[in-house]
């Protein structure tokens, strides 16, 4: 199954966001200056890394985008 490469990306994110919310035991979350919250430098990574594995997941399962 081909999806619109945006939506392929946007549940990739959302799935590896749900992931990393549950499976992470730390802090995900600092605040900057101008008030943005954002994943600290090790969530970061570890979103990164879930991500790259959620994608394999879905491309080895034949959802691919476009």
């Amino acid at each position: 199954m081909k999806m619109k490469t945006e939506n392929f990306l946007e549940l990739c994110s959302d799935i590896a966001g749900a992931w990393l919310n549950d499976a992470y035991l730390d802090d995900i979350y600092e605040e900057q200056e101008n008030g943005d919250e954002v994943y600290t430098e090790d969530a970061q990574d570890r979103f990164n890394n879930i991500l790259d594995l959620v994608e394999q997941i879905l491309e080895n399962n034949g959802i691919t985008k476009e």
